[in-house]
């Protein structure tokens, strides 16, 4: 038996180090050997050994810099280290040696999602479904990819790929909800959560979602249902957590909101969203030595919204400090001269979480909450 079949033999085996030690055998008779290296580099990888792993790829490259394999490997192996933008240039050169690949255009398109390039990942997962119509996953990370960019009418043509390909699915309710969401239809968008609650009713991201429309909607009392069993399923889910405390908020319960918002923003320092709510919850009871520091906090992580510069000018005038007062007014007009607030959409607010493209690598980057959300 060769070396290359003794190796493969210990890896059917489960016995990696003995089959590493036959394929180093192979290049130190030959080590230029490109199937050696590959070889190395996918045990490695395949054993959570990355960095090695990657290592080997890089050598085989700098023998062949154009070999298809090697090209592939070295990214589908950034993608299981979540290292989107390393993996793109590699995944971009083998779409680019074998257009045909399937799996080249696939696993591109979860670098590019991954690294929240949609309007680059649209192009490249329309030839993975236009290579293979019925892989599921790529499907629907192309309407996903769709939905972040805005293009609705095709992500609701999409759907009616996704329905024929899995049919009944729950997912395929959860993203049309997302599809009306972004495109303002919000009582639509409520009804497809609601119909996926019906499947899925101990899934924390969709009783997050329906409690997130229901908020849109100024349904209050039923946004804080939503938005409790979503925490009681996912205690650990912040932006329930965030949108119940502004649930609260806004229907003029302070006092519920408060413990909530203290919670968060220890767990989410830097979250200007949290701050901004805390100090406006201190606000309005009557807290306004305490609601000082929060709102001077929210504009220094971020100074570019006008509303915490207003309520801040509101929270001195209260105070009897005028020309803080004034100060900060000044400041509020010039800014809201800058910049006008964008729209909170559910896209934004859940990320992946319970996105079933998740099964092919995918964890989204850290979304940066910036805006204010106003319900409509």
């Amino acid at each position: 038996m060769d070396l290359a079949a003794r190796a493969e033999n210990f890896e059917a085996q489960g016995q990696w180090d003995s089959a590493a030690a036959e394929y180093q055998k192979i290049l130190k008779i030959d080590p230029r050997s490109i199937p050696a290296l590959n070889a190395l580099g996918a045990l490695r990888v395949r054993q959570g050994r990355f960095p090695e792993g990657i290592s080997y790829y890089h050598q085989a490259l700098k023998i062949n810099p154009g070999e298809f394999g090697t090209n592939l490997n070295l990214g589908i192996a950034f993608v299981k280290m979540q290292d989107y933008r390393s993996a793109a240039p590699p995944l971009e050169k083998a779409a680019q040696i074998d257009p045909s690949s399937f799996q080249a255009q696939e696993v591109l398109g979860v670098a590019l999602v991954g690294q929240d390039d949609y309007a680059k990942a649209v192009p490249v997962l329309e030839k993975a479904a236009e290579l293979n119509p019925g892989d599921l996953s790529s499907n629907y990370l192309l309407v996903r990819a769709y939905i972040q960019t805005k293009q609705f009418d095709k992500a609701l043509d999409g759907f009616k790929r996704l329905e024929a390909l899995d049919p009944g699915s729950p997912w395929v309710r959860i993203l049309r909800g997302q599809a009306y969401d972004g495109e303002g239809s919000y009582e639509k968008a409520r009804d497809e959560f609601e119909e996926a609650k019906k499947q899925l009713p101990s899934d924390a991201t969709v009783r997050f979602s329906l409690g997130f429309m229901c908020w849109k909607l100024r349904q209050y009392d039923e946004a804080v249902s939503e938005l409790q069993e979503a925490l009681r399923l996912d205690p650990h889910f912040t932006e329930a957590k965030y949108y119940l405390a502004d649930t609260y908020l806004t229907d003029l319960k302070p006092q519920l909101a408060l413990p909530i918002l203290q919670e968060l923003v220890v767990e989410l320092p830097k979250d200007y969203r949290s701050r901004v709510d805390l100090a406006k919850t201190l606000e309005k009871l009557g807290r306004y030595q305490d609601a000082v520091p929060q709102f001077q906090e929210a504009i220094r992580l971020d100074a570019t919204h006008p509303e915490p510069h207003y309520l801040l000018a509101q929270t001195y005038k209260k105070l009897e400090r005028m020309d803080d007062f004034r100060r900060e007014l000044a400041l509020a007009q010039q800014v809201q001269s800058e910049k006008r607030a964008e729209q909170e959409s559910l896209v934004g607010a859940s990320g992946g979480r319970g996105d079933p493209a998740r099964g092919l690598g995918i964890v989204p980057p850290p979304q940066d909450k910036t805006s204010s959300p106003t319900p409509p």
